[in-house]
């Protein structure tokens, strides 16, 4: 192995991938990669994190064609992205929305394009994103939102649910009807 560290095993291994995993992504040898920690000043075996929660995330994506990006790391049981940073999982959603827009994100964060596996940030939508982009929807489609509650007094703050023709209904009374029609049926 030469005595320079290739700028993309640097990323890995600060990002804190395991040796074993960095060896066959970048077809070399666990050796090779223990001697560029060496290099780097660091123990040649032990896996621990030094870059930052950003350099792990980078170091877990692949780019995409349009400029969307993929994550080639852990999921957790429910499919969702997870990154493992020092001693704690983080959701890779959040930690790419907070890279790309520069704050936290509000609720939860969601992939807005359909793209499997996407963590691209401008791809990602959090609560309030897309309570804008329904409100957008409304204004353009004529509806009145202007209500802050339900007939039946439920804050649609909330407890609105919104239907793809940009229908906003309250959930607790949809749960309700929906219970009263299971009840006549049985």
């Amino acid at each position: 192995m030469s005595q320079a560290v290739s700028p993309e095993m640097r990323l890995l291994i600060l990002g804190g991938i395991p040796i074993a995993q960095i060896a066959k992504r970048l077809g070399v040898t666990g050796r090779e990669v223990s001697e560029a920690r060496r290099l780097m000043g660091m123990d040649p075996m032990r896996q621990h994190t030094t870059g930052t929660m950003e350099d792990a995330y980078w170091a877990r994506t692949r780019p995409a064609e349009g400029g969307h990006l993929l994550w080639i790391g852990p999921r957790n049981e429910s499919g969702c992205p997870i990154l493992p940073y020092r001693r704690g999982r983080y959701s890779a959603l959040r930690v790419a929305f907070r890279v790309h827009y520069g704050r936290e994100p509000s609720g939860v964060v969601r992939a807005a394009c359909d793209v499997p596996k996407c963590v691209a940030g401008r791809c990602l939508d959090d609560a309030a994103a897309r309570r804008r982009t329904r409100e957008q929807l409304a204004a353009v489609l004529g509806m009145d939102h202007s209500r802050k509650v339900c007939p039946e007094g439920h804050l649609y703050a909330e407890t609105a649910v919104y239907r793809t023709n940009g229908q906003r209904e309250c959930r607790v009374c949809c749960a309700q009807r929906a219970a009263a029609a299971k009840a006549v049926a049985a």
